[in-house]
């Protein structure tokens, strides 16, 4: 579970260095933010300035990065993934673990960069 999380956090870290507004999140919002949720329940992520990442805080940088509308209450999405849990599909973490075995930063098949091409008139 250690090295599932430690991955997850440096997957974290990546996408807040990535640049605003040249990338996308193609995954669910849930999925996104469960992610966030095991970082920070699970692991010390600290900004630049070494203040530790809240819940919303990490929420909010992330969103901003990958062009995601952010949630107004981010807390539901992880109650309504922890009620239908094992209903549709195997939990996030589950998940994350059978793709890890695979892919080295499975987080990073769901963000895509932004076309910077603008139209021709």
């Amino acid at each position: 579970m250690e090295r599932i999380l430690e991955s997850m956090k440096s997957e974290i870290v990546a996408i807040l260095a990535l640049s605003p507004d040249r990338y996308t999140w193609k995954g669910t919002t849930t999925d996104l933010l469960e992610a966030i949720n095991a970082v920070c329940m699970g692991c010390d992520l600290c900004d630049a300035t070494g203040r530790c990442y809240s819940f919303g805080r990490l929420t909010h940088d992330v969103c901003l990065r990958l062009n995601l509308h952010e949630p107004h209450n981010p807390r539901s999405y992880l109650s309504k993934a922890r009620q239908r849990r094992n209903l549709h599909r195997p939990p996030f973490m589950r998940r994350y673990a059978l793709a890890l075995e695979t892919v080295d930063r499975p987080l990073f098949r769901y963000i895509h960069a932004v076309s910077l091409e603008r139209e021709q008139p």
